[in-house]
This record gives C-alpha cells, structure tokens and sequence, in this order.
C-alpha cells in the first residue's frame, strides 16, 4: 500500500513539474517604465511573449585581442617539412578547437590521472596557443 502512495505521489509531482515547465512567460512595461515579468500580462498593456530555453545555451564568444603575426623566415628544406605537415582533417578540427576554446564555455577535459577536470582560464590560453600553432602548420 506504502509503494502505491509513492508511486502516485511520484507521478504526481512528474505531472506537475512538466505543467510548470510549459507555462509562457510575459514581458511588459508599466507607466512607471518598471519592466515586469510574468505568466499573465495585464489586459491594458501591450505584452511580449519571452521565448524561454531549457537546458544549455549555445557558447558565448569571448572577446579577441589581437595576436602578433608570426614571422617565418623558412629555408628550403623546412618548407618541404612543412608542407609534409599540412593536413585538412587536422586543421578543421584545430579551427574547431580554438573556436569552443575562445567562448566563454566551461571546457572539460581528463588529466594526466584520468579524472575529469574544468579547464582554467590559464589552460584555455595555453590551449589557444597549442591550437593556433597546429592551424598554422596544418592549414593551406
């Protein structure tokens, strides 16, 4: 009898809570200018309706600064090197990397133990470096 109460109150609370999620909310300014938010607008006030996400945001880019262009004073040899080096798939995924690694986005990764672990603003510049000098050996 005690499962059946539990089990009803559980399903219950899912119902409810997926009814919560789905409710609209409203955005309106009153005489005052005072923004007000809300799931019922007043009737003499022109409403907009707020379009409201669930679950994670799309990254937010962080600004640039302006990197030094790199110098190279390349001899024959090294350029063949270089040239060996350049490879699509690698540099798309460098472009890819340094793009996720310029948001504001908290960026997982495993360390040297296998545990996880938030990279930190140090480690993201570090990485930025890592990745802008694989794209500048790996891209045309």
């Amino acid at each position: 009898m005690k499962y059946l109460q539990t089990l009803g109150f559980l399903l219950l609370a899912l119902a409810v809570s997926q009814s919560a999620l789905a409710q609209k909310v409203y955005t309106w300014i009153d005489a005052k200018g005072v923004v007000h938010y809300g799931e019922h607008p007043p009737k003499n006030v022109k409403a907009t309706l707020v379009k409201t996400r669930t679950g994670h945001s799309d990254p937010t880019p962080v600004p640039t600064t302006p990197t030094q262009p790199a110098t190279t004073a390349a001899k024959p040899a090294a350029v063949n090197a270089a040239d060996a080096l350049k490879d699509p798939e690698r540099c798309s995924q460098a472009r890819a990397n340094l793009e996720m690694l310029n948001t504001v986005a908290r960026i997982k990764t495993q360390n040297a133990d296998g545990v996880t672990v938030y990279l930190t603003e140090e480690d993201k510049a570090q990485q930025r470096t890592n990745m802008q000098q694989v794209i500048d050996q790996a891209c045309e």
